[in-house]
């Protein structure tokens, strides 16, 4: 940094601010007086010139936000290829600079990015499954970072009153996520993870449900029934149970709703993706 700059009475977190705003944006930005005030601030150091060495820090802030994205989108980096994922990457990373001290939480909305016409409109062609998949691998990085909590036990299911269970709120564990998949995604997952050949992308005949959580301190994910999808959506949405089996009867009247309830809880517990919980009884 300039020390004479700041000696002479410059404000230090007016100094700061310039750099970080020229390396989130610098020769790309509008604000060329902006730049050239950075500019200032900067000492040219033998070989190097203030242009320079400021560059490097403008360049290496995109060098670790892309190298946590290819990190986190690993089967969507295999799937693209290092040429269009770098390039789609270092676009999103243009418009969307991390907000958060924590870089695990970055590229959260790269899924949603990918989404509509992206990757047409950048000339690789209409890929929806793209978007499909990034939200898959996000999801699973997300299951394996997520909080802890107590599990859900058989225990808990028996200590349930008969006459509470109407108003029992259920609670995933912060792991769980439901996806929407429109593709045969999850095949394009399962040859990426394996090495083997990658299927062509087709869409599905309907859309299928996802389910993401963390079991064993391992990332899992499944397809779920429709009817698993649904219960799972209002669980996540807050709803009691009773509303739960109430809405299962409605979508699904041909269904044995105490049977199909009682063997999801089963199969919930089985997968550890409920918090523990108590009926409060009056």
């Amino acid at each position: 940094m300039n020390t004479e700059v700041i000696e002479a009475g410059g404000d230090l977190a007016a100094i700061q601010a310039r750099m970080q705003a020229y390396v989130l944006a610098g020769d790309v930005a509008s604000d060329v007086s902006s730049d050239a005030a950075a500019l200032a601030d900067v000492q040219a150091s033998g070989a190097l010139s203030s242009a320079r060495r400021l560059g490097i820090y403008h360049h290496a802030y995109r060098a670790r936000l892309l190298e946590t994205m290819r990190d986190t989108f690993g089967h969507t980096l295999s799937y693209l290829g290092d040429g269009w994922f770098n390039h789609l990457a270092l676009a999103f990373i243009e418009q969307h600079p991390s907000r958060h001290a924590n870089l695990r939480w970055y590229g959260q909305m790269w899924p949603d990015w990918l989404g509509g016409d992206r990757l047409a409109a950048a000339g690789a062609g209409d890929h929806p499954e793209v978007a499909e998949l990034a939200s898959l691998d996000w999801s699973l990085r997300r299951a394996f970072d997520a909080a802890d909590q107590p599990v859900a036990t058989l225990a808990d299911l028996a200590a349930v009153p008969a006459e509470a269970w109407g108003e029992v709120m259920l609670e995933a564990q912060p792991c769980v996520a439901v996806l929407t998949m429109q593709h045969n995604t999850l095949s394009l997952w399962h040859a990426l993870d394996q090495g083997e050949d990658v299927p062509e992308a087709q869409a599905l005949p309907a859309p299928m449900g996802v389910l993401v959580w963390r079991q064993d301190e391992r990332p899992h994910f499944r397809s779920v029934t429709p009817q698993e999808d649904v219960a799972l959506t209002a669980m996540l949405l807050g709803r009691p149970f009773g509303d739960i089996c109430a809405l299962l009867a409605e979508r699904f009247p041909e269904a044995d709703v105490a049977m199909l309830a009682s063997s999801l809880l089963r199969r919930w517990i089985d997968d550890g993706i409920l918090q523990s919980f108590k009926a409060e009884t009056t």
